[in-house]
């Protein structure tokens, strides 16, 4: 009975595995800005993929690297109370400049900018021919 069992289980789960649609991400020409460009990570490395065949770049980052100290994890203990006139401000007055100025005030203290850790190019040899240098 435990074999029937496990192996209905494990035909369902290849059924519903099959069921799912081919997800693609499609791009017609590669990135010019960094706005562009395609993010990948897991919340603690990332990179942006900018898409360029014959040299590629692609920027990579790690979590801890940032221009200032350390801060408070939260930096603002009040954030949650400006969110409903934040989205009263957007939604029922259109009011976008009163609306980005309640969101600094969520944010609290500055906590200084996120900066890139390097930069990687990886260049493509699209012929026959031997690269030059190694």
């Amino acid at each position: 009975m435990k074999y029937w069992v496990a192996t209905i289980a494990i035909l369902l789960s290849c059924w519903r595995l099959s069921a799912q649609k081919q997800m693609k991400l499609w791009y017609d020409k590669p990135a010019t800005r960094w706005t562009e460009a395609l993010p990948v990570g897991n919340g603690r490395l990332g990179a942006m993929i900018f898409g360029r065949p014959a040299v590629e770049l692609v920027q990579l980052n790690e979590s801890t690297l940032w221009s200032g100290g350390p801060v408070k994890t939260n930096v603002n203990p009040e954030a949650a109370s400006y969110l409903p006139f934040i989205r009263n401000a957007l939604l029922n007055h259109k009011d976008y400049a009163k609306a980005d100025s309640l969101t600094r005030k969520m944010q609290g203290l500055y906590s200084e900018s996120y900066m890139p850790m390097a930069d990687l190019l990886i260049r493509q040899n699209f012929n026959d021919s031997p690269p030059s240098s190694y």
